[in-house]
């Protein structure tokens, strides 16, 4: 029996969610605007108009029954805390699919390729865009290294990886170079460049006077190298107050006052504080991260494609 209370012309939220009405033209223009934060620039990049773009943005929210963008003077301000939190959702439904129909337009790989990547890159986005990668290639094995970038390159020099990500000083000669002997097939891609910082605790102020107590990982990291570097070409001294391969550690070290540490900018805690002091401590190079394998390889060229499409390596920091 139905109660006389129902309203039976206007479903409840939970009924409009649940009725498909929601279309991948919606979530491209939600996905466009909310990235480019502008109506005129998302209609140039779908090639759409103004007004449809608007249509399409106003009849999501009105499915979803939430305002996703901030509106001033009909310019977009920001995202609202719902348009937030749909975005990384949309992305994720777009990714796939742009995956998924790419599987079609190329030949299914298979095979087996060793993929070494640096210690200090997030799991999480490699792991992610691997696992889509096998999803759309059932036949694929793919086996991940994770590992110091000295290391993730020497493995590479001698043939036990095909393709490495790993970080290294930005244009810089170093003997961490891969170069495998009496082969010139590879091509080396820079992903993303990271400014290195002198980072300390924001509560215990860093004993600056004297060496410099550094808190680093050990010997094969790209981070410690350039700060090791930088200070001998200053001629300051230093030494190891703290040293772990594990980022999670070196972070508390630092936020204990034990010492110094350099990493990215985006990847310092809220409780530490990039020291600016250049009469003390020297600047610090950028760091690359850098993708080598042989392109000639059609399989290794193929998964690297299908992996930059699963992959967002332009906010790759330690983590």
């Amino acid at each position: 029996m139905i109660s006389r209370n129902v309203n039976l012309s206007l479903p409840s939220p939970a009924l409009r969610l649940d009725d498909r009405r929601i279309t991948l033209e919606q979530l491209r223009t939600f996905v466009a605007v909310a990235e480019l934060l502008d109506f005129q620039l998302a209609s140039n990049a779908l090639m759409r108009s103004q007004s449809a773009i608007t249509q399409s943005l106003q009849k999501l929210e009105e499915i979803l029954c939430c305002r996703l963008i901030n509106r001033r003077r009909g310019q977009v301000a920001d995202l609202t805390r719902d348009g937030r939190r749909l975005l990384p959702m949309a992305e994720e439904i777009l990714s796939r699919l742009s995956a998924a129909i790419d599987s079609f337009r190329q030949p299914e790989l298979q095979g087996r390729v060793r993929l070494g990547v640096s210690d200090d890159f997030p799991l999480g986005n490699i792991a992610n865009a691997v696992r889509r990668c096998m999803e759309i290639n059932p036949f694929l094995r793919v086996e991940v290294t994770s590992a110091l970038s000295s290391h993730v390159c020497e493995q590479y020099r001698q043939g036990n990886i095909d393709i490495i990500i790993y970080k290294n000083i930005a244009s810089a000669i170093t003997p961490e170079t891969p170069a495998r002997p009496a082969q010139n097939l590879a091509t080396n891609t820079v992903l993303h460049r990271q400014p290195l910082g002198w980072i300390a605790s924001k509560t215990i102020s860093p004993d600056l006077d004297g060496d410099i107590a550094l808190v680093t990982f050990p010997d094969g990291c790209a981070y410690r190298a350039a700060a090791i570097a930088a200070i001998e070409q200053a001629g300051k001294g230093y030494f190891n107050a703290y040293r772990s391969a594990s980022y999670h550690n070196i972070r508390q070290a630092i936020s204990a006052g034990l010492g110094i540490g350099i990493l990215p900018h985006d990847a310092k805690g809220e409780d530490h504080v990039i020291l600016n002091q250049p009469d003390i401590l020297p600047p610090l190079p950028d760091i690359d991260l850098t993708l080598t394998y042989e392109q000639k390889n059609p399989l290794f060229s193929q998964f690297v494609n299908q992996l930059m499409r699963n992959s967002d390596f332009a906010i790759a920091h330690a983590a």
